[in-house]
């Protein structure tokens, strides 16, 4: 089951099956997508959602222009991004590992050859 409010409609959100209920998320809200074993944390500046959503669903209902994965279990919103130092980037309270592979692909994304 796909719930989606992107692709080419052009829409701002996506709908996130958590728990009973499907929840309406913004994608200005959402700071970054952490992994969870078999949950992602879906993480905004007011609150965690929980869902069993794989990170190839995520990815599929994101935009790519406005959402980086940047490791096996982080994704984050490229315009929360404080700061990127070394191989970590810093979002909100949060420090968050690049890794080698998701590496090339994020430093493109924020227009900085690497």
């Amino acid at each position: 089951m796909q719930i989606s409010g992107a692709g080419s409609d052009n829409k701002d959100f996506l709908f996130i099956k958590t728990e009973y209920k499907i929840e309406k998320v913004f994608f200005k809200d959402i700071l970054y997508i952490e992994g969870m074993r078999d949950y992602r944390n879906i993480q905004t500046d007011s609150k965690k959602i929980l869902t069993l959503q794989t990170f190839g669903e995520l990815e599929k209902n994101l935009p790519k222009e406005k959402f980086c994965r940047v490791h096996k279990s982080f994704m984050v919103s490229l315009e929360k991004i404080e700061f990127v130092e070394r191989s970590r980037i810093k979002v909100k309270d949060k420090l968050i590992p690049i890794s080698e592979t998701y590496k090339k692909e994020f430093f493109s994304s924020i227009g900085y050859p690497k």
